[in-house]
């Protein structure tokens, strides 16, 4: 298989948001039924012209947002009803080309910057080839990876998840799981564990609760396109 980082310059919906607001970091997680875009605003630039522009965006493009939210001045959210077709969306021309897009797509200083795996050289091929009826194409990288490796690239990688931590809070968040924290009912307080780890209550919460956050950051994306495309039971 073929692992390939693509950056894409086009005006195609998203990536046309992007060169309205370049310096605006925008994720996007899409499985052909709804997306999820998170937004990184920087200091300085406005935020609140963002969700105008989505929102003409999407009445041009006839797609619905369903939610969007605020969670901080800098850091927003967006869920939009999925209109993705192979002449609006370079994930379902990905898809139509027998190849898999792996999420999520980024979007910056108004490029497209997205990553795919082809089963053979000929869908890679075809892939790109539709792509470029709609876009300059830069292939930044391109690496061969065995098919029983493939599980791999395609899920979540950890990295994604703990990555971002550092050492001390994967410390932390480490000792709350085997000491119980996280169990019903607990296993251990914050005040047990902190002075099992030779450390101030303050100082060891401080740790853990700054693992806790960047590990739900992370998840929040996958999480919200799971409970949007749920049908189970309330």
């Amino acid at each position: 298989m073929f692992d390939v980082s693509l950056k894409l310059d086009h005006s195609l919906p998203f990536s046309g948001l992007s060169k309205l607001f370049p310096s605006v970091s925008i994720q996007r997680w899409c499985n052909l039924q709804v997306d999820i875009l998170e937004f990184q605003v920087p200091k300085g630039e406005d935020a609140d012209k963002l969700e105008p522009a989505l929102r003409k965006m999407l009445k041009k493009l006839g797609a619905r947002l369903i939610r969007f939210n605020r969670y901080s001045s800098g850091n927003l959210e967006a869920v939009i009803g999925c209109k993705c077709a192979t002449d609006s969306s370079t994930v379902a021309m990905i898809e139509w080309a027998e190849c898999i897009p792996v999420m999520p797509v980024s979007y910056r200083g108004g490029y497209e910057y997205c990553r795919l795996l082809a089963y053979t050289k000929a869908t890679l091929d075809g892939a790109i080839s539709s792509l470029s009826k709609v876009s300059k194409v830069e292939v930044e990288s391109k690496s061969v990876i065995p098919r029983e490796s493939a599980r791999g690239a395609i899920t979540v990688p950890v990295d994604e998840f703990l990555g971002t931590l550092t050492r001390k809070q994967l410390a932390a968040f480490l000792a709350a799981m085997q000491q119980g924290y996280y169990v019903m009912p607990k296993g251990s307080t914050i005040d047990e564990i902190a002075s099992r780890q030779g450390m101030k209550r303050s100082t060891y919460e401080e740790h853990l609760r700054k693992a806790e956050l960047k590990i739900l950051q992370a998840v929040r994306p996958y999480a919200r396109l799971a409970f949007v495309t749920s049908k189970g039971e309330e």
